[in-house]
């Protein structure tokens, strides 16, 4: 490809990145040499057309609205009126019959589970022997020990708040329902 050409294309992409889509032709000249303007060919080629580099044309503009306009579109603050089977209802239904129990499970279990961690390790600390490597095992021990009851404390509040939060979503839907 020549220089001129490179140039050309070069420029069509600088201005046909800016805007919408930008015609070019491309023409075929004499012994089969391509050239490209923006005029219509006289020999053979026809019409290219160029897109932004982006491949999206530019986004037309929204026409601005009045006042009048804006408020018209606004939807009345008023609350629809909820059926049986609303959403409030069906919040209510999914906290009763799975929201708080899976809850109080998901904490029962993390507290039997810390409790199932914390006696391995003890009874791993049973089985250390006196001597330095025995020492430097219950020092191990009891350092992983104590991170892992450090975990489940902080497990143990995630849910136990996440618990405390569906219950008192619970109530509030349970006090407006009848």
């Amino acid at each position: 490809m020549d220089q001129a050409v490179r140039g050309v294309l070069v420029l069509l992409l600088m201005f046909g990145s800016a805007g919408g889509a930008l015609a070019i032709n491309k023409c075929v000249g004499a012994g089969g040499k391509v050239s490209y303007q923006e005029a219509a060919c006289a020999g053979a080629g026809g019409a290219i057309e160029i897109k932004p580099a982006r491949g999206v044309d530019a986004p037309t503009p929204v026409p601005a609205q009045t006042p009048a306009q804006a408020d018209a579109a606004t939807p009345t603050a008023a609350k629809p009126k909820e059926g049986p089977f609303g959403a409030s209802y069906q919040r209510r239904f999914f906290l009763e019959n799975r929201g708080v129990p899976d809850a109080r499970a998901a904490t029962q279990y993390n507290k039997l589970e810390c409790e199932r961690k914390l006696k391995k390790l003890e009874a791993d600390k049973a089985g250390a022997r006196n001597n330095l490597a025995g020492a430097t095992y219950l020092q191990s021990l009891a350092a992983t020990m104590q991170a892992e009851a450090t975990m489940c404390d902080m497990r143990a509040r995630e849910l136990q708040t996440r618990q405390q939060e569906l219950e008192r979503e619970l109530r509030e839907l349970q006090a407006q329902q009848p």
